[in-house]
This record gives structure tokens, sequence and C-alpha cells, in this order.
């Protein structure tokens, strides 16, 4: 069996199918003969600088470590990728392997000697004493006395190794995938349970506000709430598989719901908006500014005795989005040791940290004049942080 014949055959593992690259193997053999080389020019260096009578045999040691190293390996190839692929050294079972693979490099050491002192008995010109020894009895002297086995071990090592380093990266790949695939489940969990916990909350209040204006038989406005509202819950619909928005969308959503709430509020509420045109197309996660919104209003202005003020400003400050939410209301003191965030703003601090591990600031600060400061910063290439390979 050669290596020329090995070549496209795919060999069974197993795991499955694994096929070899023929050219890559090819190329490992011929930097192997070249390392072989390159050790024989070292020893023949050290020969002459330590010798008296140094005496140069370029081309008979070049026959030495091809006939007897290199080509009994290119033969024995095959069989030890496919005992490499058969089993694996894995991180679990690293030392089963181990001593499998040296057991196997034993018996394959023992096989190339055989073939290598078959050669030397048969075709080769011996020494009268040599002659008196069975084929057989010259691998010792092969295996040990011209430290042919040092060489087995270190060739089988290096086919082994180019198999299983392959095999390591695959397990590295696959775990990075999954953890990959079980972070991205896990915002999508988080994205759902925070509208699911958003939404109803919202939806009572505004059906509230509109059982109140029919009531009051202003039909205008009571229609005029419907459809905002319909428009919101539409928005939301929408958006419910989409990790990332452009800002100027996530803005259009909080606006229809601060729409609503200024009906409800009426001229108790301003809303002042401050956007940098550069920063609408920067990508956000979605739903990201509806409960720290909901949390000014709902927590802040609403509680507030006459009128107040939000405002919502967006900026980008070098490679960083800049987003600032600022109400004058009741406020909060987050000294306070019963302090406890509820779940819509856990959920977006947990959200953000899956997405942007390091790469985020979300600040809480009182105002003097009351009222509360929510500062965010997120890095502007959000869409490498997606997590969606």
């Amino acid at each position: 069996m050669t290596l020329a014949e090995y070549g496209p055959i795919t060999m069974m593992t197993k795991s499955g199918n694994k096929p070899i690259n023929i050219k890559n193997i090819t190329l490992l053999l011929i930097f192997i003969w070249l390392g072989l080389a390159f050790y024989l020019l070292l020893s023949q260096i050290s020969s002459w600088l330590t010798s008296h009578h140094f005496e140069l045999a370029i081309l008979a040691n070049i026959e030495f470590i091809t006939v007897r190293i290199w080509l009994p390996w290119v033969a024995l190839t095959p069989v030890t990728l496919w005992l490499a692929l058969r089993f694996p050294i894995k991180p679990k079972n690293w030392l089963k392997g181990l001593l499998l693979h040296s057991l196997f490099l034993l018996c394959l050491s023992l096989i190339a000697g055989l073939f290598i002192s078959l050669h030397y008995h048969f075709f080769e010109n011996m020494t009268q004493s040599m002659e008196n020894y069975q084929p057989w009895q010259h691998i010792g002297h092969f295996l040990f006395g011209d430290n042919l086995f040092l060489f087995n071990i270190i060739i089988y090592t290096i086919l082994v190794t180019n198999i299983n380093i392959k095999n390591f990266a695959q397990i590295a790949d696959n775990e990075a995938l999954i953890a990959s695939q079980l972070n991205h489940q896990l915002i999508e969990s988080q994205l759902q349970t925070l509208k699911m916990q958003i939404n109803p909350h919202f939806l009572f209040n505004t059906l509230n506000v509109i059982s109140v204006l029919v009531m009051k038989s202003e039909k205008e406005q009571a229609t005029e709430m419907i459809n905002r509202l319909s428009s919101f819950f539409r928005n939301s619909l929408d958006e419910k598989d989409q990790q990332l928005i452009p800002l100027q969308k996530e803005l259009h959503h909080v606006e229809q719901y601060l729409a609503i709430e200024q009906v409800r509020f009426g001229d108790r509420i301003s809303i002042v908006k401050d956007y940098d045109e550069n920063a609408l197309s920067i990508l956000v996660p979605s739903m990201l500014l509806q409960p720290l919104i909901e949390n000014a209003m709902q927590h802040g202005l609403e509680e507030k005795e006459g009128k107040g003020t939000l405002t919502i400003s967006c900026h980008v400050q070098e490679k960083y989005l800049s987003i600032v939410i600022m109400d004058d209301g009741a406020g909060c003191n987050f000294d306070d040791p019963n302090f406890k965030a509820g779940i819509g703003l856990s959920n977006v601090k947990s959200r953000l940290k899956q997405l942007y591990p390091s790469e985020h600031t979300l600040v809480y600060s009182s105002n003097n004049q009351g009222g509360v400061t929510v500062t965010l910063t997120l890095p502007t290439n959000a869409g490498d942080y997606s997590h969606d390979d």
C-alpha cells in the first residue's frame, strides 16, 4: 500500500468520514525528508570539526536516510494516518490515546525494521560476521544501533500530531459555534421575555386611557390612540426576530410609544429630541430604549406633580454611540440598599453584557434638580457583536 494508492480515498473513523488532504501530506513528507537531510548536514559538519580522519560521504548518507528511514515511512504513512483518525487523541482520553499510539509506533517500527533487515540481508553486501545472523535478527541493530527508532518516534509523532491538531481545532470551532448559538438563543429568549413584560403593561394602560376617552365621548382622540396602538404593536411584531436594528428604527418605535403616552399625559409632558444624523444608521439592539423610556415615564414623570420634560440625546463620539435619556421626574435614590432594578432593566443589562461583553457602559445617576439620567454607550461597529454567524 503506497501513498499514491491511498490518495483520494476517504477514511472511515468513529466520528464519520474525514477526507485527507493528500497535497498537505505530500508536502509534510517532503519537509520530513528535508529535515532528515538537514540533520545529515549538521552531522557531517560536526564530524568534520571533531574528527581527525573525516571522510565526506554525502551520497551514502543520503541513501541511508532515504532508503532506511524515509521510504519505509512513505509506505507506512497511510496506516499511520488511519490510526491517527481511528484513535484520535482528545482532551477526555489523552492518556489512552498516547498509550495506544505508543503501541502502534512500536509495531510499525518493528515492521519497518523487518523490511529494512530483509533488504539488507538479501540485497546488500554484508560483512562475513553478519551473514551468520537470521534476517530478522538485524532489526535490533538498525532500530537501536543506528538510532532508527528515534527517527521513527519523531516521524510518527509529526504525522499523528498533524491529524490531531486539526482534531483539536475542530473541537474548538465546534465549541465556539455551540457557545455562539447558545448565546444567540439566550439573547432571543431575553428579548422575547422583555417584550412580554413591557407590552402587556403598556397595553393595559393604553386601553384604560382609550376607555376613558370613549366614556368622555372624545371619539377622535380615542380613534387616534387606537391607530397609534395598532401601529406600535405592528412594529413590535415586525421586529420580533431582529437582534440589531438601525437606531433610527428603534427611535421611531420609541416615538410611537411616546405619542401614545403624550395623549395620556397631555401638556404635562414635554419631549425633547436631540439626534445626531450620523448616529441614526448605527445598529443597536432591538427594544433597547423601550424599557429605559418606560422607566422614565412610569417611575419618574408619572409620579411628579406638575409638568415634566423627557430628553433623548443620541450622538457619535469617536468609535462609540452615546445615548442619554434624562427626565426631571420624581427621581430615584440609587444609594438606597433596597433599590433593585426591575425585570425590564435587568434584562437590558443582561442583553448588553451578552452582546458587548466589555464594550459598553450603562450608567444611572440622579439629577441635582430631580429626576434621573441614564447614559448608555455602545460601539459603533455593533454588527460585529451580533453572533449571527
